[in-house]
Formats: C-alpha cells, sequence, structure tokens
C-alpha cells in the first residue's frame, strides 16, 4: 500500500512542479524571445538608418562599400537608379542571398502594406522609406528596408535585405538549452520527490506498522484471559457443589479484572496517540506522592520479604503542578516492577531529590523533580534500556507472569511525557535496575 502511494505522491510531487517548472520557463523563454528579436531589429534599423545616410549624402557608390556593408553586417544592399539596377549588382559584386522572387515579394510588400513604390518617382520626396518582414520564397526570413533617395540627376531606389539566419539559430539555441534545462530540473524534481515524499511517509508507515503490532500483540493478551473464562465457564455448568461454583466464579472474576486492566491499558495508550491524554495538574507536594506509593505496597513487599525503603530531603518539599494521579499510576507501575523482578531478600527504595537551578541547593529554587525507584534484582541489560518502554516488551521473554502485559513502562512513559519530564533507567548501585523520573515544578 505504502510503495503504491510512494509512487503516487512522487508522480504527483514531480507533476505538480513540473507544470509550474514549465509555465514559468514558457514566460521567461518568451520575454527572452522578445528581447532578442527586439534587440536585432533594432540593430537592423540602426544600420538602416546608417544606410540611407550615406545614400543621402554620396553621390557616387562604391563597390568596396556595398561589400564591405554585406561582409560587416551580412546584408544584401539592391541598389536601383531611375528603376534600373546598378552596374556593380549586374556584376555580381554584392552578396546575393535574396532570389528575384524574394525581390518581386519585397517590392510588392512595401506597395501594397506602404504605399511605397520604390520605381515610380511622382510625388516622390527627398527620402522615405518602410521596414518590415518578409518570408522568402526559399523559406528565408528576413527584415527588408525598401525606399528612396533624391539625387539631382533622378531617383535612387533601395532594397536592403537582413536574414534572421542568426536570429533564428540564436532562437534554437536559446529553445533547446531552455529545453534541455527543463529536462534535467524535472529528473532532478522527481527524485526529490521520491526521497521528499519517502521521508514524509516513513512515520505513517513506521506508525501504522506500531499499531499492526500493538492490535496483534493485544489481541494475543486477550486470547488468554478469554480461553480461561470459556474454559470457567463450562467447567462452572459442569460443576455440581457450592465449592466447585465458586472456585470457578473466582477463577472467572480474576480474568475479568485482568482483562479490565488490560483494556484499561489500552484506553490510555489509544488516548496518548491522539494527543488526548487528559492530564489534571495541581498543587500537589512530591513527598506525599511518595509516601502514598509506599504505603500502598509496604504490605506487598514484606509478604515477598523485600525490604522496601524510602528516602526523602531534610528539608520541606517545594510544592509542584502535577497530575498526583497518573504520576502514582507511573510510581505504582515502577514498584510493580521492582517488587516483581527483585527476589526474596532483596531491596527495593524509594527516594525524591531536586534539581536546582544555577548551582543553588535551595529546594525553594529547584526547577526539576525527580523520582526514583532502585532495586537489587537482575537489572536491565544495555540492549534493552530503551526498548523496554515500547509497548509489550518484556526484558525477559520467558517472562509469564499474567499481570504483566509490557504496557506498565509504556504507559508511564507516556504520562511522563504529557508532564514535559523524561523516563530513563541505569543500573543500580546494588546491582539492580534504577528508574529515574524528571519532572519540571512548573
Amino acid at each position: 500500500m505504502f510503495h503504491k502511494l510512494h509512487r503516487q505522491m512522487t508522480f504527483f510531487c514531480a507533476a505538480v512542479t513540473g507544470m509550474i517548472l514549465i509555465l514559468l520557463t514558457l514566460l521567461c523563454l518568451w520575454i527572452s524571445e522578445q528581447s532578442l528579436e527586439k534587440n536585432h531589429y533594432a540593430s537592423f534599423q540602426n544600420e538602416t538608418n546608417s544606410v540611407l545616410t550615406h545614400l543621402q549624402l554620396q553621390d557616387v557608390i562604391s563597390l568596396q562599400w556595398v561589400n564591405q556593408l554585406a561582409e560587416k553586417n551580412h546584408f544584401e544592399l539592391l541598389l536601383y537608379d531611375n528603376g534600373s539596377p546598378l552596374y556593380l549588382q549586374q556584376l555580381g559584386g554584392a552578396h546575393r542571398t535574396a532570389t528575384g522572387e524574394d525581390v518581386r515579394l519585397a517590392v510588392q510588400t512595401a506597395a501594397d502594406s506602404f504605399g511605397l513604390n520604390i520605381f515610380s518617382s511622382s510625388g516622390r520626396q527627398l527620402a522615405q522609406h518602410a521596414e518590415f518582414t518578409l518570408s522568402g520564397a526559399s523559406g528565408t526570413s528576413y527584415y527588408v528596408s525598401a525606399g528612396t533617395v533624391s539625387k539631382a540627376h533622378g531617383t535612387l531606389s533601395f532594397l536592403l535585405f537582413y536574414p534572421r539566419t542568426a536570429q533564428n539559430g540564436q532562437l534554437l539555441f536559446q529553445r533547446l538549452a531552455f529545453f534541455f534545462a527543463d529536462l534535467l530540473a524535472l529528473l532532478l524534481l522527481t527524485a526529490f520527490s521520491w526521497q521528499f515524499t519517502g521521508y514524509m511517509l516513513r512515520p505513517l508507515e513506521e506508525n501504522v506498522k506500531r499499531q499492526s503490532a500493538f492490535v496483534a500483540s493485544a489481541s494475543h493478551e486477550l486470547r488468554t484471559p478469554l480461553a480461561v473464562m470459556r474454559s470457567g465457564i463450562e467447567a462452572l455448568q459442569k460443576a455440581s457443589g457450592d465449592a466447585d461454583r465458586a472456585h470457578f466464579m473466582s477463577i472467572l472474576m480474576q480474568e475479568n479484572l485482568r482483562m479490565q486492566r488490560l483494556v484499561s491499558d489500552m484506553l490510555i495508550l489509544t488516548n496518548s496517540d491522539a494527543r488526548s491524554l487528559s492530564l489534571h495538574e495541581t498543587p500537589c507536594q512530591p513527598d506525599e506522592l511518595l509516601l502514598a506509593a509506599y504505603e500502598k505496597y509496604e504490605l506487598l513487599a514484606a509478604d515477598k520479604d523485600i525490604s522496601l525503603k524510602i528516602t526523602l530531603p531534610d528539608d520541606a518539599s517545594p510544592t509542584c503542578s502535577l497530575d498526583a494521579d497518573r504520576i502514582g499510576q507511573v510510581l505504582s507501575v515502577l514498584l510493580d516492577n521492582a517488587l516483581s523482578y527483585t527476589p526474596a531478600g532483596g531491596t527495593v527504595t524509594l527516594s525524591l531529590s531536586y534539581d536546582a537551578a544555577n548551582g543553588q541547593t535551595a529546594h525553594s529554587a529547584a526547577k526539576y523533580i525527580r523520582f526514583t525507584v532502585s532495586d537489587s534484582g537482575c537489572g536491565v541489560p544495555d540492549d534493552d534500556k530503551t526498548r523496554i518502554f515500547d509497548r509489550f516488551y518484556r526484558a525477559e521473554q520467558s517472562h509469564t507472569s499474567k499481570d504483566h502485559y509490557g504496557l506498565g513502562l509504556c504507559i508511564a512513559k507516556e504520562i511522563v511525557t504529557a508532564h514535559r519530564g523524561k523516563i530513563f533507567v541505569t543500573d543500580a548501585p546494588e546491582g539492580g535496575a534504577c528508574f529515574s523520573v524528571v519532572l519540571p515544578r512548573e
């Protein structure tokens, strides 16, 4: 599913950004071509004015000047004295590119579009000319200037052909450059889209995998109490005495309580995933929370022959803003785990300390409070120190206690994170595990 979505998102991102890129490229190309054509046409007009001025001022037109003009500017200048071609053109001195048909089309265009008949002398001004674009009979495009200059002996007519071959070559080169630049940009955009969409989808894919694993693990955990309850119901139906019925009813009640705890834990995790884990922070005393947890597990520790100790600061504890019930739940999880993994004769220690600001030691200046639960049990291997906070993970895979589903530490982490704190485990001095919960006072 995610591979298909990855491809679709890559195509969509590349297509959208590619379309925007192409539109911007076409706009830039159009502006550039307009500027290029304008520059070429302005250059043509400047040269035309220069030629017209020379024809007006000079009474003698040399073949050398015409050839130099053609070689320098790639123009072709055709001159007519009272309608007859000059002798230098008959010699073929000029560089001929325009055909006879091109000349006829130029003369006709000047007459039809501008009313300028270069071979007519009626009403002739001192000088008149017109510039236009012409598509030649051979397919060559020209800028053309057609005009006349009045002389003492009559009229000098001219046709100036400027092939647009160089300009068209520049336009073609520019279009190819833009095309290959866009092609390269599209390839880079596609590669970037593939990496970017993959990066964006990776957390979602991992989240779905975690949810699938969570559902699978929850289903596995629920299967056991359901099977026990089914067996208990069948046995209850077959029981003959009140004692047997009471025994099986007790089993059913215990399994029902186990399922309630498991469902409650899963609801807490679901709320934390949806960022809707509710906290009711009120002013409270951290030492009172620790004492309440100590009193709650004191008898259980004595029954297991485990020494439960508590260490509190000498000074009065400062007031903190916490959700007392949720922090009490965290301490219960840590104490329950510590008593489960500590053998008889071992020790579990509860302690409270403060992290002061700017090196101060007064509790009133402390910015953080630290709850610590350490034991003298088997400890936690280094490879498991971070993984034990994952859902349904047990550091001892052989651990089969019905009261532990691998959710307690995960829930504790979610509650601590909701308080903007952190929880971690280190090695205890006694050789066991030391769980620390660090919370901000405010």
